[in-house]
């Protein structure tokens, strides 16, 4: 049976909050072989977030939303669109200096960090409070 759950919504994250190292060793390792799958392809996800990795019943993670994604067609090629999820969008978005993989990198450390300390690391009050605190890689 492949029936998959938004990481974001599994019962263990949302009873605990929180995952242990070892577990968030487990679905990282996951993640960053499939984001290495991308960008070896290279493709750039610009969307990555826990509420777009899918967990099967063998524990297996895929990720899904694949709408703000682009395709890099030369070496150095700068995007400038303004996209992503406010939590997990990297500052080179925001500043709107162009980006490309580094974005997705981003997105990784965000995950991490919401899996182990189960809270998005620049979530603020207002949508204008986490962009400036992503700006100035102000965590908490």
């Amino acid at each position: 049976m492949n029936t998959f759950l938004k990481l974001q919504s599994m019962d263990l994250h949302k009873r605990r909050k929180f995952l242990t190292e070892p577990e968030t060793r487990f679905y990282m390792k996951q993640i960053i072989s499939g984001v290495h799958y991308l960008h070896h392809n290279r493709i750039i996800h610009r969307d990555l977030k826990l509420g777009n990795l899918f967990l099967n019943d063998d524990l297996i993670v895929k990720i899904g939303d694949f709408g703000l994604s682009a395709k890099i067609e030369y070496e150095g090629e700068r995007r400038k669109t303004l996209c992503g999820t406010p939590n997990y969008v990297a500052p080179e978005i925001l500043t709107n200096k162009g980006h490309s993989f580094e974005v997705d990198i981003w997105s990784l450390g965000c995950i991490m960090y919401a899996l182990l300390i189960g809270k998005s690391p620049f979530e603020a009050s207002s949508l204008e409070e986490t962009y400036n605190r992503i700006t100035k890689c102000e965590y908490r």
